[in-house]
């Protein structure tokens, strides 16, 4: 981002002005500086973004969340999956896991977080 100058005029009354000779007009500002070049990633690829997947006892749901999570039209390699689950009584932990392996490949980055045990 390029650096702007600004300048802050203070008009007062001629009363209240110092006695004496007017003073001179204010210097301009100086021009600012050239902008820095944009990075060359900048303008060719999409932000990188975050996708939480946070399910418990979720089995019923996942393969629906999961099939929409891999339709989605955004470009795999600049998504980045993080998924926690835990205290699960069905199937959710090998599902998510399972899906997670064959994916992962596909995505930026992939963080599993699974938790069987409370802290």
């Amino acid at each position: 981002m390029a650096a702007s100058a600004s300048l802050l005029l203070l008009l007062l009354p001629r009363c209240c002005a110092a006695a004496g000779p007017s003073p001179s007009p204010p210097e301009p500002p100086e021009p600012p500086g050239p902008e820095p070049p944009a990075l060359p990633e900048s303008a060719l690829l999409q932000p990188t973004v975050l996708l939480a997947i946070l399910a418990r006892n979720a089995a019923h749901t996942l393969p629906h969340v999961l099939g929409c999570i891999e339709r989605l039209s955004y470009p795999k390699s600049r998504i980045a999956l993080w998924a926690a689950t835990d205290h699960n009584i069905d199937n959710t932990t090998a599902m998510l896991r399972e899906w997670l392996k064959n994916v992962q490949h596909l995505y930026h980055d992939v963080e599993w977080r699974p938790m069987e045990e409370p802290p």
